[in-house]
């Protein structure tokens, strides 16, 4: 659809309060009534502004990219936490494979030896 006739057609206030509907019981989003009739998102905000029974949500407005860098952070830092944790398994698993090891081989005298220190 081109430009110019997006910009011919009219909608009437029947279909637009359908479509609010729609939006207000969870059928349909802005954004899936925007690309399924090649509508503006705003143009679909107002719609839903002058028909619709509900409040719009307030827009979260962002005024710093501190928030950003905060997350940014932590998920690094939860990162690093995994690779640790992981290290610290394997480690975990190497030891218990050589105890395993040493009760086969050494037998009643590894017993022996453990029991004696704890």
């Amino acid at each position: 659809m081109t430009i110019e006739e997006r910009r011919r057609r009219r909608f009437t206030e029947a279909f637009r309060k359908d479509q609010v509907s729609k939006i207000e019981s969870g059928e349909l989003t802005v954004a899936e009534v925007s690309r399924l009739y090649e509508i503006k998102p705003d143009n679909v905000r107002r719609w839903l502004k002058k028909y619709g029974q509900k409040k719009l949500p307030e827009p979260i407005i962002i005024s710093s990219t501190s928030e950003y860098n905060r997350i940014d952070n932590l998920k690094k830092e939860n990162s690093h936490l995994k690779q640790v944790i992981g290290d610290q398994q394997v480690e975990m698993l190497y030891l218990r494979a050589l105890v395993e090891l040493a009760r086969e081989q050494l037998g009643e005298d590894y017993e022996k030896k453990v029991k004696s220190r704890y």
